[in-house]
C-alpha cells in the first residue's frame, strides 16, 4: 500500500520515490514521499503472535506529541549519511484501521473489526506489554499490534472521526474524572483550539458544567456555535498575566493542555479549594520556542506556591488516561453532538499539505486527517 514517510533526501531522491514539496517546520524543512508499503508476513498460528493482531491503516492523524518526533527524526537525518542512517522515518500516534488477521489467542476481535488504540497510562494492560501511546508510526500502514492495545468502535463513528479519536477522548475524559467537576462549579478551559481542550469541552458541555473557553484566536460564528452554550473569551497572546481582565472571573477548575505557558497565570484565576489540572507542555523541543512564550523565574514561582497553599489549591497531572476512560467516552460518542470537528480530510498525494495544515496552521480546529482507503 501507498503510505506517507519522512524522506532522508541524502539517501533517497525523486528517482527512486515521489517526493512531495519540503515542509518548514519552526525553521527546519522537512520532506515527505510516498513509499510503498508492503503486507508484512503474520502467521497467525505461530507462537509469537498468539495474542498479536495485524491492522492495516485506513487513516491516520498526527498529535502535538508527534511535532517533536517528527521534527527530531528530521533532525537526525540531516546529513546522515553513514550506514546507520535511515531513509524512511514513519510518524502519528492517533489511527483507525482494519484487523486483517489475528493471532490464535485472541478472541475479543474478529477479522475486518474496525479499531482505534488504546492508550491506556499507567497500568500495564497486559502482563509484559508497555502502557502508554500504542505507535509512534501509525503512517507506516501497516500495524503488528497486541490485542490489548486497541479498541473497537462503532459503525456511526466513521473513519474521519475515529482517526483522531483516541488520545483526545481517553485524555479529556481522564481529566474530567480526576477533577470530579460537577454541576454548580465553574470550568475554564485554555487554549481552547487545541484538540484536547475541545474534547474537554465536548465533555464538560455533555455533564451540564458552565464552562468558559479561553483563546487568543478569532472564531467564526459557526465555531462559536459548536461551542454552545460555551462562554468564549479572548484575550491577547503572550499577556504576562491576565489580571487586567478582571471580568474573566474565578474558576473551580481549570483545564490546561500546556502547563509551561500558563501555570502560573492560571493560579491566580483559581476559587478557593480549586484544581488546576494539565496533560502537556508545548515547547517539548528546543525549536519550539517562541518570543511570545514567558519564561517563568524563581520569584514568580515562589509567589504562585505561596497562593496555592493560602487558598488551599490543587495542581493534577495527567497523563492520557485508562482503558475505562476510553471505552466510556466512546460510549458516550453520539455524532449528532459531537462537537469537535475534522478540520480537514487529505489524500496521499497532499501528504506536504496535511503536514504543513497539521503544525502550520494557527486558524486550523478540530485534526487534520489523512485517509489511506
Amino acid at each position: 500500500m501507498k503510505t506517507l514517510s519522512l524522506i532522508n533526501t541524502n539517501l533517497v531522491s525523486d528517482s527512486d520515490i515521489q517526493l512531495l514539496s519540503p515542509v518548514n517546520l519552526t525553521g527546519t524543512d522537512l520532506h515527505f514521499g510516498i513509499v510503498e508499503v508492503d503486507e508484512p508476513h503474520f502467521d497467525p498460528n505461530h507462537e509469537d503472535n498468539r495474542n498479536f493482531v495485524l491492522v492495516k491503516v485506513d487513516a491516520f492523524s498526527c498529535n502535538y506529541r508527534d511535532k517533536a518526533l517528527i521534527l527530531k527524526s528530521a533532525l537526525k537525518m540531516a546529513g546522515s549519511t553513514g550506514i546507520d542512517s535511515l531513509p524512511f522515518a514513519f510518524f502519528g500516534s492517533d489511527f483507525v484501521g482494519r484487523i486483517i488477521k489475528k493471532g490464535t489467542d485472541v478472541d475479543h476481535f474478529d477479522t475486518g473489526d474496525r479499531v482505534i488504540p488504546d492508550c491506556a497510562y499507567p497500568e500495564p494492560p497486559f502482563p509484559g506489554v508497555a502502557p502508554g501511546v500504542v505507535t509512534n508510526e501509525a503512517s507506516k500502514g501497516w500495524l503488528r499490534l497486541h490485542k490489548s492495545k486497541l479498541v473497537s468502535i462503532p459503525d456511526f463513528m466513521d473513519d474521519e472521526i475515529a482517526a483522531s479519536y483516541s488520545i483526545g477522548g481517553q485524555t479529556s475524559t481522564s481529566m474530567i474524572r480526576k477533577t470530579g467537576v460537577q454541576k454548580g462549579e465553574k470550568a475554564l478551559v485554555l487554549s481552547s483550539r487545541s484538540n484536547t481542550s475541545m474534547f474537554i469541552l465536548n465533555g464538560l458541555i455533555s455533564k451540564g458544567i458552565e464552562a468558559t473557553a479561553l483563546t487568543t484566536s478569532d472564531w467564526s460564528e459557526d465555531e462559536k456555535k459548536l461551542i454552545s452554550p460555551t462562554r468564549l473569551f479572548k484575550i491577547e497572546r503572550g499577556a504576562a498575566d491576565w489580571s487586567k481582565y478582571s471580568d474573566l472571573g474565578k474558576f473551580d477548575v481549570i483545564f490546561d493542555p500546556y502547563f509551561d505557558l500558563h501555570l502560573i497565570k492560571a493560579i491566580d484565576l483559581l476559587e478557593q479549594g480549586g484544581r488546576y489540572i494539565t496533560c502537556g507542555y508545548k515547547n517539548q523541543h528546543p525549536h519550539f520556542v517562541e518570543a511570545s512564550d514567558k519564561k517563568t523565574d524563581s520569584e514568580r514561582i515562589h509567589q504562585s506556591m505561596l497562593t496555592l497553599t493560602i487558598n488551599n489549591l490543587s495542581i493534577i497531572g495527567n497523563c492520557i488516561g485508562t482503558s475505562e476512560d476510553l471505552n466510556k467516552s466512546i460510549e458516550k460518542f453520539d455524532p449528532n453532538k459531537f462537537i469537535v470537528p475534522v478540520d480537514n480530510t487529505y489524500s496521499i498525494e497532499n501528504g506536504d499539505k496535511f503536514i504543513d495544515r497539521t503544525y502550520n496552521r494557527n486558524t486550523r480546529l478540530g485534526k487534520a486527517v489523512m485517509i489511506y482507503r
